[in-house]
């Protein structure tokens, strides 16, 4: 019985729809954006944070991070982490909570010569037990052994499938011989299909064969402080494996304090909350929130829109009730009706979705940095049930309240009325209650819209210092193979840097390790003379190693005192140069030339030479185009071949990466004329001609991260201008549905107030004062949305302005002018959506309105 008239239901209410068709198309089209809004971004969240690995180990797998607690934002994992190789080493033997216990470096880089072909590949760095934690196996071949993961061990790689095809024809390739870091390695096995993990790996090789364990205190030692994951023990809990790796970091901070001491606190969790760091999660919650706002000002519209089909339909309904309908049998007709509006726009949302969510997926995984190969967004199982629970959400929100209104009006009250336009006082407060609510919901949106907004345009313009579009740069690798000792990659880069500086097409060239241009690092420092009682008292700086002829090439000016010249080391004395913030901040207006500072490391254990400052020059920005708050842009240079940390060495300290900086002769440089040639457009060519002096060098050395200054800062920058996009979007679409909400119960209420107009001017109110009293309506609803929704979103922007400003760049969450321009953009499109019903209130004419029935 219930079945056969809940069909009866159906057909009435599909009859009604397609009668209402000017309703049903804007209530499915709110409903269309609200729900594909939802949908997408869970699918976003589900993809990254909840549906986990598909590895057949993957609830077990577990990731172990030993972190100083007080150090909270300091970087992008939430907290300074720090494992050793000698400290995992040490974890492994003493620890019960792991089945198995792996060590990995992802992302890295491997040069491989294949065919007499060199190639830079992303790999990982991985110790023996890595694959038989995730419980995946090679295609093809074998898997890493113990024999593999030792120093001075015969090299061995395994490769991916998509390696294997690509550059190995899919051929036989066990036992294939290649050079791998300048040394001969053999390929032992090829992975399955579409595995990339870590993160977007094509070659994994044993962790120790090419990085074997150094001391704590090397810091200048690659692949010392790898990343730890595990297979935890079945019926062994997270906080309990947490708790014995406390201990375990306990005792090696007691026994280790210079390196170890304030990192005594392990934190070991599921492997993918350890993929998706606090800002990252953060960032991705946020999202979903804004997108069920959305959501949630869509299923207001519906509801006042209903509202008004529920005034119009009064009679009708009347009617029901008088031949026998039960107040229930009203409500569920009504519900109904509002049960197809919601499915119709779950069907167009998820269509949406599939639309947004494969944009989503090809232009992240085809980003310069792209995403990681795990990550992928579907409209799956989970994503489809969340579009259930959103469909019932939807129904709910949008058609109880008002069936529930209208199912009880009295029948006998209603036919007398005959339809005369009355609207009960309570669906009068409700409707417009729900208005303030859109304009509330709309402020923490728009708000939080436009400060992503500002946030990626200041990333886009930084002043970085020096014409970034003019200089051509590029990352190599001397890995140890080919390059074992110091002194052989000193001679490297110094013939390296003749031939360039030789090379007619530069106009000049010099090394730095700074990463793609975007950053180096930075250190706390001790100006002399100064006493620091504690060590959060000691400033930080950005630092950067560098050689003669940097700032020439970059077009940075020396303002006082000298570059670096070619002999300049800290055998000889310890210098540095500082940048113009770096002199303002600690000697204001005094010179500082030949005052010293000093770096210091390891928790105030391990201190550098005392450094002689020999030059200013004009501030570059050091920090890349991120936040980070423990450091400003005060910076200091040292020589290449000196080191940041620890004392003076007597010989060059050489690092594996360089990148490599050239400005092309002909380009625009430091204080040309605008004639001069632009380099966009020219750094694929120029960037050969760099690979060919490289190769004079070294012919198995490939280039990698080749373009200008500018292509490789943009490329951290791609996901964050999806981000700003999708945050903007999601802005427009709220100001959108609140304008239309907003327009909608203003012009249903004058409607509803055409017989009070009409008697009102009959007895001598004037056009004004009809204009008067909507807009007065109008403004009393804006007033109290924007006093909620402005110092509601001011509340949680101060009570979690910490964790917000991480997401931000450059612009603080409680930034007057956005929340000012949020109010006026608001108030111009409620008077706006309020105005154009009331000028149609003042052309009413008072005889046709007391006739109207």
């Amino acid at each position: 019985m219930i079945l056969a008239t809940f069909f009866q239901d159906l057909r009435i209410g599909a009859r009604v729809l397609l009668k209402e068709k000017s309703f049903c198309f804007l209530a499915i089209t709110v409903l269309t954006l609200g729900i594909g809004g939802v949908t997408t971004m869970f699918s976003v969240v589900n993809g990254t944070m909840l549906r986990g690995f598909s590895f057949p180990n993957a609830p077990r797998l577990a990731g172990v991070q030993v972190i100083d607690v007080t150090q909270r934002n300091a970087n992008f994992n939430g907290f300074g982490g720090q494992i050793f190789a000698l400290d995992y080493e040490a974890m492994r033997e003493q620890q019960k909570s792991f089945d198995l216990l792996a060590a990995y470096i992802a992302g890295a880089t491997v040069n491989v010569t294949i065919d007499g072909n060199p190639q830079r590949y992303t790999g990982a760095y991985v110790s023996a037990d890595f694959f038989r934690i995730l419980g995946v196996s090679p295609l093809v071949g074998r898997d890493f052994a113990a024999r593999d993961d030792r120093t001075g061990a015969e090299k061995v790689a395994l490769i991916s499938h998509q390696l294997w095809r690509r550059d190995f024809g899919g051929g036989d390739v066990l036992g294939k011989s290649v050079r791998i870091n300048g040394q001969p390695a053999t390929v032992i096995g090829v992975m399955p299909p579409g595995f990339a993990f870590p993160i977007n790996e094509q070659i994994w090789l044993p962790l120790y064969s090419e990085y074997p364990p150094r001391p704590r205190n090397d810091r200048n030692a690659q692949g010392n402080t790898p990343a730890v994951l595990g297979l935890i023990k079945q019926g062994v809990a997270f906080d309990q494996a947490t708790a014995e790796f406390t201990a375990i970091a306990k005792r090696l901070a007691a026994a280790f304090p210079d390196t170890n001491k304030k990192f005594d606190t392990a934190l070991v969790e599921p492997l993918i909350k350890t993929f998706t760091p606090p800002a990252i999660a953060g960032l991705l919650w946020t999202m979903l929130l804004f997108c069920t706002g959305i959501l949630l000002i869509a299923c207001v519209n519906v509801m006042n829109m209903q509202f008004a089909r529920a005034t119009l339909r009064a009679k009708e309904l009347a009617v029901r009730s008088a031949l026998g309908a039960t107040r229930v049998r009203l409500i569920r007709q009504m519900l109904t009706e509002s049960l197809l509006l919601a499915l119709l726009g779950a069907a167009a949302g998820i269509a949406l979705a599939y639309q947004t969510t494969a944009y989503l997926n090809a232009f992240l995984h085809n980003a310069d940095n792209p995403i990681p190969t795990y990550i992928v967004f579907n409209i799956d199982g989970p994503v489809l049930t969340f579009v259930v629970f959103a469909v019932v959400f939807s129904v709910l929100g949008s058609g109880f309240i008002p069936a529930w209104m209208a199912s009880r009006t009295s029948a006998i009250t209603t036919l007398k009325e005959a339809g005369r336009g009355n609207t009960s006082r309570t669906v009068t407060v409700l409707s417009r209650g729900l208005v303030v609510l859109q304009i509330i919901v709309t402020c923490l949106l728009l708000v939080g819209a436009l400060l992503q907004l500002q946030s990626i345009l200041r990333r886009n313009h930084i002043d970085w210092g020096y014409d970034n579009d003019d200089v051509l740069t590029a990352r190599m690798a001397l890995m140890e193979g080919a390059y074992p000792t110091p002194e052989a990659r000193k001679l490297f880069f110094d013939r390296l840097v003749r031939e360039l500086r030789a090379d007619p097409e530069f106009d000049g060239a010099a090394l730095t390790n700074r990463f793609r241009m975007s950053f180096s690092g930075f250190a706390p420092v001790e100006i002399e003379g100064r006493a620091y009682p504690t060590d959060s008292d000691r400033p930080n700086a950005n630092f950067e190693q560098i050689t003669d002829g940097y700032f020439a090439t970059l077009g940075a000016r020396v303002l006082e005192g000298r570059d670096f010249a070619l002999d300049d080391s800290d055998a000889k004395l310890p210098i540095a140069i500082v940048n113009a913030a770096f002199a303002r901040k600690h000697f204001g207006n005094e010179s500082a030339i030949g005052r010293r500072f000093r770096t210091v490391g390891n928790n105030g254990q391990l201190f550098g030479p005392w450094r002689t400052i020999v030059g200013v020059v004009t501030t570059v920005r050091m920090l890349g185009p991120f936040n980070n708050p423990q450091v400003d842009e005060t910076g200091f240079y040292v020589p290449y071949f000196a080191t940041v940390f620890g004392p003076a060495q007597p010989g060059p300290v050489t690092q594996q990466f360089a990148t490599v900086l050239v400005r092309p002769r002909g380009s625009a440089g430091p204080g040309r004329s605008g004639g001069a040639v632009s380099l966009q457009g020219r750094a694929a060519a120029l960037g050969a001609s760099l690979q060919r002096e490289v190769n004079k060098v070294d012919a198995n050395l490939p280039l990698y991260f080749v373009g200008t200054a500018r292509e490789n800062q943009e490329s951290f920058l791609a996901i964050s201008r999806v981000v700003a996009t999708m945050f903007s979007v999601f802005g427009l679409i709220a100001v959108i549905l609140a304008s239309v909400g907003l327009y909608g119960v203003m012009s249903f209420s004058v409607n509803q107030r055409t017989q009070e107009f009409g008697i009102r001017m009959a007895l001598g109110a004037d056009h004004g004062r009809i204009l008067q009293m909507v807009l007065g309506q109008g403004a009393l609803q804006l007033g109290l949305g924007l006093a909620v929704g402005l110092g509601g979103t001011a509340a949680i922007g101060l009570l979690f302005r910490e964790g917000i400003a991480t997401q931000l760049f450059d612009i603080s969450p409680l930034d007057p002018l956005t929340y000012g321009g949020v109010g006026l953009l608001l108030a111009a499109v409620a008077f706006v959506a309020t105005f154009l019903p009331a000028l149609r209130a003042t052309r009413v004419d008072p005889m046709i309105a007391l006739r109207a029935e």
